[in-house]
């Protein structure tokens, strides 16, 4: 059988058939490429750097929320926020707040926490206050989150 790559597809209507196509068929991670792939192709559509990794974030943490609950399911909030402040505002006063957020959880849960916002607060260390950045990898730490773990994503994706 051949199993169509979802890193060759931008459209994003063609990847849902497919994921639809995969899980239907009982190939979870094809699911799980098509949904990545998804987040990606999102956070193409911003500018290059925090704009645009926040993005894919958001829209990786969206997928995998609405497969969990077999309907469209959005992060609001951060949504909000967003439209008021924009992404690096939102991630600063994210690494401020205790705790970490719902996407936090979804993504760390689908073992992708090189996609969360602390993550890209690590890799965009220049743009961040110097507690912003240690607020971060506390958290990452907290969570057993490395950063052997976010090098290697980078290496992969980058």
């Amino acid at each position: 059988m051949n199993i169509p790559d979802p890193q060759t597809f931008t459209d994003p209507v063609k990847l849902r058939k497919l994921m639809a196509n995969a899980v239907r068929l009982g190939h979870e991670d094809l699911a799980f490429n098509c949904k990545l792939r998804i987040a990606e192709l999102v956070g193409e559509g911003h500018d290059a750097g925090v704009e645009r990794e926040f993005w894919t974030a958001i829209a990786a943490a969206e997928e995998f929320k609405t497969a969990a609950a077999g309907k469209s399911s959005k992060l609001t909030k951060i949504r909000a926020k967003h439209k008021r402040v924009g992404a690096q505002r939102v991630l600063a006063d994210l690494m401020m707040e205790d705790g970490v957020t719902e996407g936090f959880d979804i993504l760390v849960a689908n073992g992708r926490g090189d996609l969360t916002g602390e993550a890209v607060v690590l890799r965009h260390d220049d743009v961040f206050s110097v507690d912003e950045v240690n607020a971060a990898r506390r958290k990452l730490m907290e969570h057993g989150i490395t950063s052997a773990d976010r090098l290697e994503a980078e290496e992969v994706e980058g």
